[in-house]
């Protein structure tokens, strides 16, 4: 039994591999096991794997054919043995000294379920912004309502967080589909006891031109959609707020927008969508409530005079290239 397991999905990553498993040796926890999970690398990924395996005691390789990233993931938590897990993508890092101190956080109670830390996104690009967090501890009947309240699911990256690993005892990553994290992220969260935000370390996540984030083809970003609109039927159902829900349907509203700019898109399918977001849309008071943008709010107006389907399609004229 490790303290903590670190997963690493390893796919045609012979470039960066090296500088991530670096970033992951050197954070200083001493009862750590670090899980290579080749999915089939045809580049040399995997004897790097094996070498990398030859040279520290701690990493072990499991060579699989490949299945995508969720396969991947699926099998290093099957494999692991740590109290914790920790994921990271074999073409980021870790910053100095992020996984002791946080794991020293997740441990410092036995009611901590997940310890969340922040982020650099797009990392060395122009684009690069930052996620931060106030520093707290939120608990009980608490979490799942302050993860929605402070709008949780525009950050469902798997990556920055460690994970007590019971929490994976009957959740798994959707395999096949792109945005996994989008369906995992909030069950996880429901499991939680205690969820501790920290302001230590960070998660450098690097930026690609070959991300699917970055790709907007229908097949691709449906999922995201999809998730965010299960999300939204699940907390329509709950006590939830008025202004929580208007910012949720909010961000799925644009999401169904992107589908529609995508000139793959399934027609039947945008059709039966706007009819279910139209069915969960609020009403104009609680949209001016919510401190949405007053562009986001003008949309909604929009959408609520014209309904959902005119409206997404009149946002939607210029479509991606």
């Amino acid at each position: 039994m490790a303290q903590l397991s670190v997963i690493i999905p390893v796919y045609n990553a012979l470039s960066t591999l090296g500088r991530c498993v670096d970033s992951v040796m050197s954070q200083n926890v001493p009862d750590m096991e670090v899980i290579l999970v080749d999915d089939g690398s045809t580049d040399g990924s995997s004897d790097m794997c094996d070498a990398l395996a030859s040279a520290h005691d701690n990493i072990r390789v499991i060579h699989r054919t490949n299945g995508g990233l969720s396969a991947a993931r699926n099998t290093g938590i099957r494999a692991s043995r740590g109290e914790w897990i920790s994921f990271i993508d074999s073409d980021d890092e870790f910053a100095p000294d992020t996984l002791a101190v946080n794991l020293e956080k997740a441990q410092s109670d036995d009611s901590i379920s997940l310890v969340e830390f922040p982020v650099t996104v797009h990392y060395g690009s122009p684009r690069s912004f930052n996620l931060d967090f106030e520093p707290c501890t939120v608990s009980g009947d608490r979490v799942f309502g302050h993860w929605i309240h402070t709008e949780g699911y525009m950050h469902c990256y798997a990556w920055n967080k460690i994970y007590r690993s019971s929490l994976f005892s009957n959740i798994s990553f959707p395999e096949g589909e792109s945005f996994e994290d989008a369906a995992v992220c909030p069950l996880i969260m429901r499991q939680c006891s205690a969820v501790t935000y920290s302001d230590h370390g960070r998660y450098l996540y690097y930026s690609s031109k070959d991300s699917i984030t970055v790709r907007y083809r229908f097949s691709n970003q449906e999922p995201l959609f999809r998730h965010n609109l299960e999300l939204l039927h699940y907390i329509t159902g709950q006590e939830f707020g008025l202004e929580d829900r208007v910012r949720l349907w909010n961000v799925t509203f644009n999401l169904l927008t992107d589908l529609w700019r995508c000139k793959d898109a399934d027609a039947a399918y945008l059709i039966a969508a706007a009819g279910d977001l139209d069915s969960l849309k609020p009403g104009p008071s609680a949209t001016r409530k919510s401190g949405i943008t007053t562009r986001q709010r003008i949309k909604a107006f929009s959408a609520w005079i014209l309904g959902v389907r005119p409206t997404c399609s009149l946002l939607a004229i210029k479509k991606y290239s």
